[in-house]
Formats: structure tokens, C-alpha cells, sequence
């Protein structure tokens, strides 16, 4: 009889600083075949993703703390690595796939192509052979083939979900671990990527609420409740189809109002939505389909592209985005709830049962605790408009049955108008007689086209000819254009450049002729290269307090109009250099420059590059964190900043694993990375040295020019 793959006796887990078990196993044990599926189900918060996480090599390694007992897994003494290894044994990253829970951001690198690339590189497949298996695997994942060359920044929790799943999936791992991994999914989604999960040949670990569509005959199964082992887990009754809801037009006069709004950089059209009072709106639609962002625009966190949002400026709007890490903070929820609304809020957490959790650290929950607490939060400051997006998302059961019954209750809620964004049919019990109106909307199919609108609202919006002028300007100035004709210039030619051109404006004369002959052609580089015309012109709009003070500065020291200009144009030679290096940062490409050519060490320049990447994402956080906290706070909020600074640090571990179980550390001289964008010489190389010649000669002429005129 085979040994088995994953043997677990009498484990036990203290994270470090806890005075608590959060796993407790003393007393049970699992052993799971090669190849073998063991489903783990429990309520939210149960221990569930702990126990993947002990499974995947992650603790007491990756994660600090006490780890005991018996646990092996592919013959390897997890116990033992424990106390020996700085990260994930090798001999057991090298035969991983790891899906994590949560709408949060988990991955390593921002552009999906890249990202599913990096656990290729790692285990040095071929680099013809990458681009095709990543999209054969992204239709095994639910993952449109036409998002794998886009930024995972721009994705839904849903989309992020299946794209985790292409990324485990693309290496095709011995062992397959996955925490909630059909979270966010719509029904065709979910099905699609559950049955890749039971008829993979690996060994899988999956944890989820319901496992209706994972469950196979072959399976194992445990349930779980806070940290242990209670019971076989029991297959849920699937929960009822949309079309089996009750939906009426029911409720008062619309509260918020959409009219064909779009939102700048977000993909989609234009929607128009009515939020009724004292009603309950549930808004469903495809995964992906810009759900989320509605709710952004009838709560004012997203500025209005075109269209017109129709709320009047008192109204108390609470919204409880997808991410609850954005509300909640580093702070406890009781936190953020004002003192005349603590009473109100204990009702509530009693009924979601976290009233224990109201003075806990929300780093060290559950994305289900997480979210129920979120849901107290918004909902005791009694507002007139709710917004929730998957509320019920990692929660059990029971959860969501206690969350619906909460969102019917017509005495607690009375007028408010609640807005939902989600995927999940078991929400279907807000549709029972009893309960508060509830209107059933299917996003774009019903937002997009026209809607009646109340008294005062648009009939329609058109684009003004001065809006069409600018789209057409941008489309002919895009970067895009540039890339299409002469291809994406090599991040070492660039940086050579923009050092090259920094050198050059510091040695060319202070005049304006000259340092433009240099800015000039950088900024033709930049635009081709990728940097958007809006960015060049922020950053000029940026220095020019400093060039005026440059300029003025020159003239009071007695300088000519023309050195001073010129002295104020070097700065610009200056921002421009910069623009060059930095704006068209592509942190794949760069790497694996940087490895071919300066045959770099491949697991710090991909851990220095990550965490550069993951900047832009912080930064977009903080922007949707401050948003939605001035909902409730209209002046400044000194915590923000510590909710920042906390996110900043959380994100260290969470780039840390998502690295290792990408295998970024498994490379070495004898066996080295293979490369998903070899460096090359191409005629944007070629662009860019002609037009570094070309402001040297101007330079160089310039200075030639003025010695013989001055002889």
C-alpha cells in the first residue's frame, strides 16, 4: 500500500503573540493519498485557512509562531522545517499551487500575464511554451483569455479569485491547496472552475463553505469549529436559483439615483440605477461586470467620468466594500463606531455573533469575521443608504441565514435603502413574505439601457464635442500607438538613457535651446515607452512652483533672461530623465534583464521589483481606505494613517508568500529561471540612441556655435 502524501497527528498552532491555540488537533489524524481530495469545511472563523496554511508549509516558516505534533507532507517533516527553514521547504514549493482566501490583493507581480508567467520561469519551463499554457490553463480557470495582458488592479474580487486559480493551476503542482477559491465566482464561473478542481490528478486541499460543487465520491471530508475537528462535514443543499426569488417593485420614492454614469478607468458603460427607499436592491450580474463600481458611484467614492448621480448632500451613506480590510483598518471596529451608536451596534453584533470580535485586531480574523464586523460598522450609525458588496462572501450557512434575517427586519432598517452587490443565491432568503420590498436588478442587462427617471434627472447625456475632441487627442497620443509601431524599448537601454541624459543636462549650457534639444526627445521616448500624456502634463503642473522659483532666483542673482530660463528648462531635462526610468516600469521585464544581462541573483531582484510594483496597488488602497472613511468623517482623520501604515506593513508577509509558493525562491546556477521577456536590442532601442545622439549633437553644436560667434 503506497504511503500517504499528507499525514497529519496531534497538531497544534500558536501564532506568535497569541496566548491561544487557533489550531487544535491534539487527538486526530488525517492521512490523504496521492492524488486524494480532503474538502474541509466549518463556520467562518473555525480555523480553516490556518490549517492550509500548516498543510502548504507556511507555518512557522513564512509565518511566525509555535508549530507541534506530526505533520508531513509529500515526505517532508514539516514539524522539522519549521524550526530549520527561513521560508517553504524547496523539495515541497516546487510541487505547490496555493489559491488564498479573500477579495484582498495576493498576487506578486500587477499584470496577469506576468504573475501566471513567474511560477513558470521558476520551475524553467520553456519560454515558448509559457504563453500557451497560461491560456490553456486560464479557460480551466474561469479566466477570460483576454484579461491574462491586463492588470490585475483593474479586476473584480471575483476576477482576482479565478486568476489566484490560474496561478497555482499553470505549473500543474503534485500538491493543490485552495481556501475559498469559487468566493466572488457567478454560477457558470464556478462551476467551470470546480470541476478543473475534482478532475485535477494532483493532491488537493480545499476548504469552502459550501461543497456542493467540489464534492466527489472519492473525497474525505472534516468540519472544523474553532480549530478542531468536530465532525464529518455534511454537503449543503444547494442554495435556490435566482429565478426562484420573489421581486417586487415595492419601497418608497428613489433615495440615490445613477443616470448613465461611467466612472474614468473603469471598464464600464454607461448605467443608470434607482436606490429605493426602505427597500433592499439586490444588484447580480457576470463576474466582472462592474458591480462593484456602481456601488462606488451611488456612494460618491468613485468621481463621475460623464453621466449624473442624483442624491441630495445630506444623506448618511455606509458602505461595506469587498475588501473589508479597507473599512476596518488596523483599528478594533469598536473603534470606528461613535458613542451614541455603540448600543445599537452590540444589538447588531449580537445577532451576526461578533459581539467577542468587536475589541479584536481584524489582522488576525477571518475575511468572514472581517466581514460581519464590517457590516456592524456600517449599519449602526442607522444610515439612510447601506451598501454592501458580497457581504455574505466566506461566510457559513448559518451566517447567511442570520445576515438575511437581519437585512429584513422592517423595525431595525426601517427607511434605509439597501444597496447589494453579489453572487450568492442563498441570499434568495431576503426574498421570503414577510420580509422588507426587495427588488432584484441584473447588471448591464437591466442598468444600461434607459431607465425612467424622477423629476430634475437627465433624459439623456451626450458627450460634448469638446469631450470627443479630447478622447481622439488621447487615442492618437497614446502609448499604445508607440508600442504597436516600434515595440517596448529595454528597461537597461532606458536606464542607460535616462542616466545618460541626466549627465547631459548637467554638462549642456543653461540655455533653452539646448536643454530642449534634451527634454524634448526624452519626453518622445516616454510616450512611446508607455508614460500617458495626462502624467507629463501633472508632473509639469507639479514643478512649476519650483521652476519659478528657479527663474526668479537666477534673475535676482543677476543673470541673463536667457540663463535663467535655461537653468528653469534644466529641470525639465531633469523630470523628463525620470520619466524615462521610472514611469514605464514593467518589473517582469525589467528582472529578467537584469538576470540575462547582469546575470543577477533571480529571488532578490524579483523580491526588489515586486515590492516596487506593489506601490501603485498601496497607494490605490489608501485613496479607496480615505473614500470611503469620509463617508462617515468629513474632516481629517489622524488613524487614517496608521490604517496606512498598517496596510504598508501587512503587505511584507502577504508578498512574502505570494512569492514563495510562486517557487521565486527554487532557481539556482545549476538549474537558473527560464525567461518570460528576454531582453533585446529592437528598433525602440534603436529610437531611443538615435535621438541620444541627436540631443548631443544639438548640445555639442550649441557649444561650438557660441565659441566661434564669441571669437
Amino acid at each position: 500500500m503506497p504511503s500517504p502524501f499528507i499525514e497529519i497527528a496531534d497538531l497544534t498552532w500558536r501564532p506568535a503573540g497569541s496566548d491561544r491555540l487557533t489550531l487544535d488537533l491534539r487527538g486526530t489524524s488525517i492521512s490523504l493519498p496521492a492524488g486524494g481530495l480532503l474538502l474541509v469545511s466549518g463556520a467562518s472563523g473555525a480555523g480553516k485557512s490556518t490549517l492550509l496554511r500548516a498543510i502548504a508549509g507556511m507555518l512557522g516558516t513564512v509565518l511566525p509562531g509555535e508549530l507541534r505534533g506530526q505533520l508531513r507532507v509529500g515526505g517532508i517533516d514539516l514539524i522539522a522545517a519549521a524550526a530549520t527553514e527561513p521560508g517553504i521547504p524547496r523539495a515541497l514549493s516546487e510541487r505547490l499551487g496555493y489559491v488564498a482566501a479573500g477579495p484582498a490583493p495576493t498576487y506578486a507581480l500587477p499584470l496577469l500575464l506576468d504573475d501566471a508567467a513567474l511560477p513558470l520561469e521558476s520551475r524553467q519551463v520553456p519560454t515558448e511554451e509559457m504563453r500557451s499554457r497560461i491560456e490553456r490553463y486560464a479557460r480551466d480557470a474561469a479566466v477570460e483569455v483576454a484579461l491574462i495582458d491586463r492588470s490585475l488592479t483593474t479586476f473584480s474580487g471575483g476576477e482576482r479569485a479565478a486568476a489566484a486559480a490560474l496561478v497555482a493551476l499553470v505549473a500543474s503542482p503534485d500538491l493543490l491547496i485552495a481556501d475559498e477559491p469559487l468566493g466572488g465566482l457567478d454560477a457558470r464561473s464556478a462551476e467551470r472552475l470546480a470541476a478543473t478542481l475534482r478532475e485535477s490528478g494532483a493532491t488537493r486541499v480545499i476548504a469552502a463553505h459550501d461543497l456542493s460543487l467540489l464534492s466527489s465520491v472519492t473525497a474525505e471530508r472534516i468540519s472544523l469549529e474553532d480549530g478542531k475537528v468536530v465532525a464529518t462535514a455534511v454537503v449543503p443543499t444547494p442554495a435556490p436559483a435566482w429565478s426562484e426569488m420573489r421581486s417586487d417593485g415595492g419601497g418608497g420614492a428613489p433615495i440615490v439615483q445613477l443616470v448613465r454614469a461611467t466612472a474614468a478607468g473603469r471598464a464600464v458603460g454607461p448605467s443608470s440605477l434607482a436606490v429605493m427607499r426602505g427597500a433592499t436592491t439586490l444588484l447580480t450580474g457576470d463576474t466582472g461586470s462592474g458591480k462593484s463600481t456602481l456601488l462606488h458611484l451611488v456612494a460618491g467614492t468613485l468621481p463621475l467620468d460623464r453621466g449624473e448621480r442624483i442624491a441630495t448632500p445630506e444623506l448618511r451613506i455606509r458602505f461595506a466594500p469587498q475588501d473589508s480590510g479597507l473599512l476596518l483598518g488596523a483599528r478594533p471596529a469598536r473603534a470606528l463606531i461613535a458613542v451614541g451608536d455603540s448600543a445599537r451596534a452590540e444589538v447588531l453584533a449580537q445577532r451576526l455573533d461578533v459581539t467577542h470580535l468587536l475589541d479584536a485586531s481584524p489582522g488576525r480574523l477571518s475575511d468572514g469575521e472581517r466581514r460581519r464586523l464590517a457590516i456592524v460598522v456600517t449599519l449602526a450609525a442607522a444610515p439612510d443608504v447601506l451598501l454592501l458588496d458580497e457581504p455574505s462572501g466566506g461566510l457559513d450557512d448559518a451566517r447567511v441565514a442570520a445576515l438575511c434575517e437581519l437585512l429584513s427586519d422592517r423595525e431595525l432598517l426601517g427607511a434605509t435603502a439597501v444597496l447589494i452587490a453579489t453572487h450568492d443565491a442563498r441570499l434568495g432568503a431576503l426574498s421570503r413574505p414577510d420580509a422588507r420590498p426587495l427588488r432584484r436588478v441584473r447588471h448591464p442587462e437591466e442598468t444600461g439601457a434607459s431607465v425612467e427617471i424622477a423629476e430634475g434627472g437627465l433624459a439623456a447625456l451626450l458627450p460634448a464635442p469638446a469631450a470627443r475632441v479630447a478622447e481622439s487627442a488621447e487615442r492618437l497620443l497614446s502609448p499604445e500607438l508607440g508600442r504597436r509601431l516600434i515595440g517596448t524599448a529595454n528597461p537597461l537601454t532606458r536606464l542607460g538613457l535616462a542616466l545618460f541624459w541626466f549627465a547631459l543636462a548637467a554638462a549642456s549650457p543653461a540655455t533653452p535651446v539646448a536643454q530642449a534639444a534634451i527634454a524634448l526627445p526624452v519626453l518622445v521616448v516616454a510616450w512611446a515607452s508607455g508614460v500617458q500624456i495626462l502624467a507629463t502634463l501633472k508632473l509639469a503642473l507639479a514643478l512649476t512652483p519650483a521652476l519659478a522659483g528657479i527663474v526668479l532666483a537666477n534673475l535676482f542673482g543677476g543673470a541673463s533672461v536667457e540663463e535663467a530660463v535655461g537653468a528653469g528648462t534644466r529641470l525639465l531635462a531633469f523630470a523628463a530623465g525620470s520619466l524615462v526610468l521610472l514611469r514605464p516600469f514593467e518589473p517582469l521585464r525589467m528582472a529578467d534583464t537584469l538576470i540575462e544581462k547582469l546575470r543577477a541573483p533571480f529571488a532578490p531582484t524579483m523580491a526588489l521589483l515586486a515590492t516596487a510594483a506593489r506601490i501603485p496597488t498601496l497607494r490605490d488602497e489608501a485613496r479607496e481606505r480615505r473614500a470611503i472613511r469620509r463617508l462617515t468623517r468629513r474632516g481629517a482623520d489622524p488613524l487614517l494613517l496608521v490604517d496606512m501604515f498598517d496596510s504598508v506593513i501587512r503587505a511584507v508577509p502577504q508578498l512574502a508568500i505570494a512569492l514563495e509558493v510562486r517557487g521565486v525562491r527554487l532557481p539556482t546556477r545549476q538549474a537558473p529561471p527560464t525567461r518570460r521577456r528576454p531582453s533585446k536590442f529592437g528598433r525602440a532601442d534603436l529610437l531611443i540612441v538615435g535621438l541620444s545622439v541627436g540631443g548631443l549633437l544639438v548640445s555639442v553644436a550649441r557649444v561650438v556655435a557660441e565659441a566661434i560667434l564669441g571669437a
